[in-house]
């Protein structure tokens, strides 16, 4: 057990503590004395009633910061909900990552698969684009023709119905 030698209104007092705490007490001492000399002139002559009304001040300040403090319990719950709305924004980001991952590796196989068709074009250059052609729609018609023709002189000559 340690001793501490506090000076509250101009005397000094000793008091025991816990070993550690004498700074702890030693502030405690200050806060007190500090008080009675907001009381300033309104000092008795007798000591402990002085020590009691800067007791009753230093009461009325605790019991006003009490009532003013948020409910710990109150606290505690918007801590709980968000943490768990920290675990869920997570878990989605975590979601997002695989889905975009995929993503990636589905663009990147498409990449690969176009240009493995742009280079199985005539002696490694890219496939013409056959669709594009203006010319391709008549030329398909007119091949048409010529097969829908040959397909008619051979059922002719076949004698086919």
């Amino acid at each position: 057990m340690s001793e501490v030698r506090l000076l509250v209104g101009g005397r000094e007092y000793t008091v025991g503590c816990a070993a550690g705490e004498e700074a702890h007490i030693t502030r405690l001492g200050e806060m007190v004395d500090a008080k009675l000399q907001q009381l300033g002139g309104n000092l008795t002559a007798r000591d402990a009633q002085n020590l009691l009304f800067a007791a009753l001040l230093l009461a009325d300040e605790l019991d006003e910061q009490r009532r003013t403090a948020p409910d710990t319990g109150e606290v505690r719950q918007a801590i709980a909900e968000r943490e768990d709305e920290i675990e869920r924004l997570r878990a989605a980001h975590q979601d997002a990552e695989v889905d975009a991952a995929a993503t990636r590796a589905e663009l990147e196989g498409l990449r690969k698969e176009l240009e493995d068709l742009k280079g199985s074009g005539a002696a490694g250059s890219p496939a013409p684009d056959l669709f594009r052609d203006p010319d391709l729609a008549p030329a398909l018609e007119r091949f048409a023709d010529l097969l829908e023709n040959c397909a008619e002189k051979l059922e002719s000559k076949t004698g086919a119905p």
